[in-house]
């Protein structure tokens, strides 16, 4: 790993130069203006990966200080638990599944919080006791603006509410990207999840032919996990394409892939692209012809979070793919061959938001999530960046999927496999396990 010495900039803050952060209520229902000193946007594997670092590295570095000040964390975050994304293809059919990949934060190692904000009744058990080194809050809502200052926020969704303003030292964006839904389910809490899982079950169940548009990753495998658990269905998998998924990935894998789905019974309309679709579900193609159709999930577009950005900040740093450039150490920053042009010192990007040349995954997300941490704590007790992202020459693209009747097919290296008993093993509870162990959660 190589190593940075501290820039002279105005945005960065040691220990001792961190702002003094304010006294929350233990429990607040509407917003309060407060200032933290790190502050997390986002609470998916990338935004959480980064808390439980901090936490661990924090508390280490404050034990050996003498008379600590605390060092106050908030996460705002609409979800009040950890939902695992990779689940929700099975999630939508499998109404028991779907409630082992939505953990609330209380149900978590070690997740407690000082401070909640939110319109919604928490219990006890959501709270720890006063921690020496730490105050960790959390707003149970919405980040609507940020820059490298200030952030506001609405609670709960409630975008007619009040809203207020965290003042912060550092901040972590890790927003992530939306998908349509179920992909990208609206619930808040636990019971609103799994309701949400109930529903699209039941309309599954009540529908003859189901189709899916988009064999992305999560298109192909809403397909898959439809026809496994409803075999007596009609489903369709419709691709603009010759072969999915799109990812980088060798013809081997792909044909593998395609293989598995088309053998578990699903119809596959490859080359083919969506005009529109009817009243009745049907969808009529661009060479308008007609496939029969009654329920439809739509897999073709994502939308990375980037709006809540200032516009000066959306102008200079927002790619034209919607991604949002960073340095080696993930930090905001336009880049001219090896010397930034412009770079925002206490502002880091991580998760799916980064233009970076890698396929988008859960572990990339963590790995950015430790890395920032690290950096972090550094810049605050030894005044310097200690840790660079991978270089990616020396990294080979890679990726698992659930295809048809719930066979695992991978590609790492080079190395293409039908059911690889390691990833078999992590997909028999589709890698929360292997998450939670992950982010010592």
């Amino acid at each position: 790993m190589s190593s940075s010495n501290w820039g002279n900039s105005s945005y960065i803050k040691n220990y001792e130069q961190l702002s003094k952060p304010s006294q929350l209520p233990q429990f607040s229902p509407s917003p309060i203006s407060f200032t933290t000193n790190i502050l997390v946007v986002g609470g998916a594997y990338a935004g959480l990966a980064t808390i439980s670092a901090l936490k661990t590295h924090l508390s280490q570095r404050l034990a050996s200080v003498e008379k600590p000040k605390k060092i106050s964390i908030t996460l705002v975050e609409p979800r009040n638990g950890l939902l695992n994304i990779l689940g929700i293809p099975k999630a939508i059919v499998d109404t028991e599944f779907a409630k082992t990949q939505f953990v609330p934060f209380n149900q978590l190692k070690d997740f407690k919080f000082t401070n909640i904000l939110s319109k919604e009744k928490f219990q006890d058990d959501f709270f720890m006791q006063d921690n020496p080194y730490l105050q960790f809050n959390y707003v149970h809502g919405l980040v609507t603006y940020l820059d490298s200052e200030k952030a506001q926020y609405l609670l709960n969704n409630d975008q007619e509410g009040e809203r207020g303003i965290i003042e912060f030292d550092y901040v972590i964006m890790a927003t992530g990207r939306d998908r349509n839904w179920p992909t990208t389910p609206r619930a808040s809490t636990f019971d609103l999840f799994v309701e949400e899982m109930s529903k699209s079950k039941n309309d599954i169940a009540t529908t003859k032919t189901i189709s899916v548009i988009g064999a992305g990753a999560v298109g192909l495998e809403i397909a898959g996990d439809i026809k496994s658990a409803f075999p007596e269905k009609e489903v369709n998998l419709i691709h603009p394409h010759s072969m999915f998924p799109a990812e980088p990935l060798s013809e081997e894998f792909k044909t593998l892939v395609q293989q598995s789905i088309e053998k578990s019974g699903v119809n596959v309309y490859l080359n083919t692209r969506i005009a529109r679709e009817a009243d009745n579900g049907d969808l009529i193609t661009t060479t308008n012809k007609t496939i029969p159709s009654e329920l439809n999930f739509w897999c073709t577009t994502k939308h990375n979070n980037t709006d809540i950005l200032s516009n000066d900040f959306k102008t200079t740093y927002v790619s034209k793919l919607n991604n949002i450039h960073v340095n080696e150490y993930l930090q905001m920053a336009i880049t001219a061959g090896s010397s930034p042009t412009s770079k925002i010192d206490n502002f880091f990007v991580i998760g799916d938001l980064v233009e970076l040349p890698i396929i988008k995954s859960a572990g990339w997300a963590m790995y950015m999530g430790r890395l920032v941490a690290n950096n972090l704590q550094s810049l605050l007790f030894d005044n310097k960046l200690i840790e660079t992202f991978l270089d990616l020459k020396d990294i080979p693209f890679g990726m698992v999927v659930v295809a048809g009747n719930e066979e695992i097919v991978s590609e790492l290296a080079g190395d293409v496999q039908l059911n690889h008993p390691g990833y078999v093993e992590e997909y028999k509870d589709y890698c929360i396990g292997k998450v939670r162990a992950t982010l010592n959660l």
